[in-house]
This record gives structure tokens, C-alpha cells and sequence, in this order.
């Protein structure tokens, strides 16, 4: 299972290059965004790419996480099962990075940052109540391989991987079984 931890965590990192936010109101797009481009401050704003002159924009939260995923394949790669806990720590540190990143992103944050910035007029908030943020597939597809690499390495950590291996195993085979027993014609009286 060892060897096998660099499928999530190389998706995990990939995930930042696909959709991760849309946000939208009255279901006409107004900003898309990658992992990347959240992290770096580049965004498509109506059809046009944007990205912000001021340093502002970096989310550090995110280039950190970003950090954290690579770091995490290095030690896969340079190292031996004993960097599982290390693994399973730059799992974890990099899903708390993309929860801390994308909440500035959150509708709640977005409808807090308007009223702050003096938008109190109850037509201004009748349109920010409007506004609709979505999380894309790369969003989702980035938690979901941090999970399943922190698993896999506690897994590893723990000394259950052979018995988990077996257990994934046997169900793969017993699904390929149920499939071929499918396909199979019922015999001829």
C-alpha cells in the first residue's frame, strides 16, 4: 500500500489545476477560478482573465497547502515507510491549508467583506444575497485524495496495511466475479 500513496497525493497536486471555484449570480457566471489561479490570484472575471497587481492577492494558505502536497511526494519518493507519519502530516496539514484558504471564498466571508466595506444599502444586499459560490471538481477532488492519502498512510503507520490490502483485495476480486457472472450466458437446457 506503501507504493500506492502517490496516486492521491500526485492527484491531490493535479486537482489545483482543474475548477475549483465558480461563483455566480442569477446564474450568470461572474468569476471561475483553478486551485492555482485562487492561490496565485488568477482569476476569469466575465470571459476575461484577471489577476490582481498587488501581492494581496497570493493566498498563502493555498501555496502553502500546495507546498505541503509536494513536500509530501518528495518524501514518498526519497524515503522509505518510515516517513508515514511525515506523509500523513502533510496530508492533513495541507486539507487544514484548504480549509483556511477557501474560506475568504465562502459566501458568509464575501457577504461579511461587502458590508465592511460599506455596502449597507438594502439594494446592495438584495444582490450580494443573490450571489452563489460553487466548488468545482478540483475543490473536491483535492480534499478527497488528501483523505485517502492520510488514510492510506495512518494505515501504513498503524501495521494494518497487509490486513486492509487483503480486505481491498478480496472485494475487487468478488466484484470482478459478480461482473463475470453478468456477462456470462445462463446455460442452454
Amino acid at each position: 500500500m506503501w507504493k500506492w500513496i502517490r496516486i492521491p497525493k500526485g492527484i491531490a497536486l493535479l486537482a489545483f489545476l482543474l475548477p475549483w471555484m465558480t461563483v455566480s449570480c442569477s446564474d450568470q457566471t461572474l468569476v471561475e477560478a483553478s486551485g492555482f489561479g485562487l492561490a496565485f490570484g488568477r482569476v476569469t472575471a466575465m470571459g476575461q482573465a484577471a489577476q490582481a497587481s498587488d501581492g494581496a492577492s497570493l493566498n498563502i494558505w493555498l501555496i502553502l497547502a500546495l507546498l505541503a502536497i509536494a513536500g509530501g511526494l518528495v518524501l514518498l519518493f526519497t524515503r522509505g515507510r518510515e516517513a508515514a507519519k511525515l506523509v500523513l502530516g502533510t496530508s492533513v496539514a495541507a486539507l487544514a491549508l484548504i480549509f483556511f484558504g477557501t474560506y475568504r471564498y465562502s459566501k458568509d466571508a464575501i457577504l461579511a467583506e461587502a458590508a465592511k466595506n460599506g455596502s449597507n444599502g438594502n439594494m446592495d444586499q438584495a444582490a450580494l444575497a443573490m450571489i452563489q459560490v460553487h466548488w468545482e471538481i478540483g475543490y473536491w477532488l483535492a480534499l478527497l485524495s488528501l483523505i485517502a492519502a492520510a488514510v492510506m498512510a495512518w494505515l501504513v503507520m498503524s501495521g494494518k496495511e497487509a490486513d486492509a490490502e487483503a480486505k481491498m483485495r478480496s472485494l475487487a476480486k468478488d466484484a470482478a466475479d459478480r461482473m463475470a457472472a453478468k456477462d456470462d450466458p445462463p446455460p442452454t437446457p
